[in-house]
């Protein structure tokens, strides 16, 4: 159906609309690689590999398919990000200019934290020999509920931070009507919506019946 689409499609588009960006107005730059990544490995690999895990917006796959897939898109969408922030870092650093001045910085910041924090947190539910170490030696349950939601916060913030992005002096400079800005920015509030509503749904309801997804 269109719902079971409309995540997809918003994630298509607002890729698609940075890719143009960063290419198209005037030229593609060495800075252009830090939207450019953030973008692909947040929006679309972090969102997509949270999506499978609901039978609406991934209903054929088997409960391995998809953790397996889940593993490898968070893999390359960290190396993504971690390459975005290499980007912005080498560009700032060249200019001379301070790091960490706006709430798009920090909060990309936070996000790149939160990521490499939650992939560790993660690790066990794949790898069981490494619920041996401190702070793993919980239940599987907890685990899972401890990763759930330190996703639902990751991917929150990461939204967040593109939605920002929207309104940086690099947007800025494209010379485009506001409209975009705002279209842009709600495409990645509604992301969160879909995305927190099913992480709560499949992970943190306390009432919702045990699910292997």
């Amino acid at each position: 159906t269109a719902m079971e689409l409309l995540p997809h499609l918003i994630i298509v588009g607002l890729i698609g609309f940075v890719l143009w960006l960063a290419s198209c107005f005037p030229t593609w730059s060495f800075f252009s690689w830090h939207p450019v990544l953030m973008t692909i490995g947040y929006v679309g690999m972090f969102c997509e590999s949270i999506l499978l895990f609901h039978p609406r917006f991934s209903p054929t796959a088997v409960h391995a398919t998809r953790v397996r897939t889940h593993q490898i898109l968070q893999i390359v969408g960290l190396m993504m990000a971690c390459g975005g922030g290499w980007v912005i870092w080498t560009v700032k650093e060249r200019a001379g200019k301070d790091h960490i001045t706006t709430w798009h910085a920090l909060i990309g910041l936070i996000t790149l934290c939160l990521s490499v924090i939650n992939a560790a947190n993660g690790a066990p539910l794949i790898y069981p020999q490494l619920r041996k170490l401190p702070l793993m030696s919980v239940t599987l349950a907890a685990l899972k509920k401890r990763h759930a939601k330190l996703g639902l916060l990751t991917i929150t913030c990461a939204l967040l931070t593109i939605g920002l992005g929207f309104y940086s002096s690099w947007y800025e400079k494209k010379g485009l009507n506001i409209l975009f800005q705002n279209i842009s920015f709600g495409g990645t509030m509604f992301l969160v919506g879909i995305l927190a509503g099913q992480i709560y749904e499949r992970r943190l309801a306390e009432s919702s019946p045990p699910s292997r997804n």
